[in-house]
This record gives C-alpha cells, sequence and structure tokens, in this order.
C-alpha cells in the first residue's frame, strides 16, 4: 500500500501477518505497545496482554476507530470473542479504563 492510498481503518483484518497494538490506562500518560500475530485480535487476546495490570468486572474496553461522517471515536467493545477493529493499517490502539462509570 502506497502512501497515497487511503486506509480503511473500519477493517478488522491485517493484510499482514503482525499487528501492532498500542494501549493506554485511563489514568496513566504512557502508551505501551506490543505486536501479536494476525491477521485479527479479539477482546480476549487484548485482555492477555494488558492481565499485568489489575483488571476487575468494572474495567472497561474502549479502542479507536473512524466513523465516517463523525470523525474518531473511542468504541467500547465487552464481548470477549470480538474481533477489534484498526486505527490504522496493521494497528489497533485501546485503552483501558478501570472503575465505575
Amino acid at each position: 500500500m502506497s502512501c497515497e492510498e487511503t486506509w480503511d481503518n473500519n477493517t478488522t483484518k491485517s493484510e499482514v501477518g503482525e499487528i501492532q497494538l498500542a494501549y493506554t490506562f485511563c489514568s496513566d500518560s504512557m502508551c505501551y505497545g506490543k505486536v501479536l500475530p494476525g491477521p485479527t485480535i479479539t477482546l480476549r487476546q487484548f485482555k492477555e496482554v494488558v492481565s499485568w495490570a489489575p483488571c476487575d468486572d468494572s474495567t472497561r474496553y474502549f479502542f479507536k476507530r473512524q466513523i465516517p461522517g463523525l470523525g474518531e471515536i473511542h468504541n467500547e467493545i465487552t464481548d470477549d470473542s470480538a474481533i477489534l477493529p484498526f486505527w490504522s493499517q496493521n494497528t489497533v490502539v485501546g485503552r483501558v479504563v478501570r472503575g465505575p462509570d
């Protein structure tokens, strides 16, 4: 894919074998990263990556995506088997939010 081509970031399948995962925690300004095998990644796999940080039933998971007509949003995903959306080519951007609403 050349730089001139537009990436459809509403897709959920990688064109290559690796997925760059970038994530943050609600109170942390640090962004963490990990490379996972593709072509897709589920919420369950994401939870395994962030399992080093204590999470409980009130933890929520949001993933950055672009919605035509709305722009950038952070989509909450709750189903462990759901395939996560890409923010850009081969990159998933997540945010972990702990605590009540």
